[in-house]
């Protein structure tokens, strides 16, 4: 029997967390369900195939596990890691959406660089004769991703009883740049008042080649600024890297409540430089 009893209480350990479990999970997960919601528009800009449900799952099991880290690494107390529960719930959803908003970033970059040829495609079908509509099919199939997926999106809700211009307006939406806002208009306002959309077209390709040479010209203007910027962020991680190496700094900086408010506050100093030397560095063209 004292062999048996510590098997018994394991498996009733295991029996028991596996009730709390089930009597939580289903609360839980309908209000994960809900913070996947906030994430909808984001994956949608992004191109990602992922449901926003499982997104925020990922986004929940990387919190669980930062956290655990934090536990076994730092082994702060039960205030300390209440707290700990917290900061990283925040760092994991703000996470989440630094790499949604850096996803749809390149995306849109991506667009708006393939977007002069799309237009000039688009033009040229228009002049041919054929309609708004049929240009457009032909403009994704000679167009790589992410057009190719935008303009059939346009063409795919056209066909479901949308307005072709407000399908444009929804591709403006996703694709948050300058340039299609613009085409949207153009679109609309040609639509209202009559004209040759061949050659609007054209006269809008031709800014967008010319806001893409500035943009490249500020950009090699500001990388000595933005290289600096960097460089200095990243010198305190460097520094913090070195100060593991030592024993006793290490245990003052990791095991000790003093150190965890100084870590805490040199880590955000860092960040705000970074933020704050990027953004003076920042022109927008």
């Amino acid at each position: 029997m004292a062999e048996v009893a510590p098997i018994a209480i394991l498996f009733g350990a295991v029996a028991a967390i596996g009730l709390l479990f089930n009597s939580f999970s289903a609360p839980l997960f309908v209000r994960i369900g809900k913070l996947g919601a906030h994430f909808e528009t984001g994956l949608e800009a992004a191109g990602m195939r992922i449901e926003p449900q499982h997104f925020a799952f990922v986004l929940a099991g990387v919190w669980i596990a930062i956290w655990v880290v934090l536990l076994v690494v730092v082994r702060p107390g039960p205030l300390i890691g209440a707290l700990l529960l917290v900061v990283t719930a925040a760092a994991a959803i703000g996470g989440g959406r630094m790499y949604l908003k850096h996803r749809c970033a390149k995306r849109i970059s991506m667009f708006t660089d393939q977007l002069e040829g799309s237009l000039r495609t688009l033009a040229g079908g228009v002049r041919v004769g054929l309609g708004i509509r049929q240009a457009l099919v032909l403009t994704s199939e000679q167009s790589r991703e992410p057009a190719k997926s935008e303009f059939m999106r346009v063409v795919g809700l056209s066909n479901l009883g949308v307005s072709i211009l407000d399908a444009f307006d929804q591709l403006a939406l996703r694709m948050t740049n300058t340039e299609t806002a613009v085409l949207a208009r153009v679109v609309r306002v040609q639509a209202q008042t009559g004209g040759d959309l061949g050659s609007v077209l054209e006269g809008l390709a031709g800014t967008i080649r010319d806001r893409r040479r500035l943009r490249r010209r500020v950009r090699a203007i500001t990388a000595q600024g933005r290289a600096t910027a960097w460089l200095l962020g990243l010198l305190p991680i460097g520094v913090g890297a070195f100060v593991l190496t030592q024993d006793e700094l290490r245990d003052s900086m990791l095991l000790t409540t003093v150190g965890h408010i100084f870590l805490a506050l040199s880590l955000g100093l860092d960040a705000l430089a970074i933020f704050t030397l990027t953004r003076i560095t920042r022109i927008d063209a």
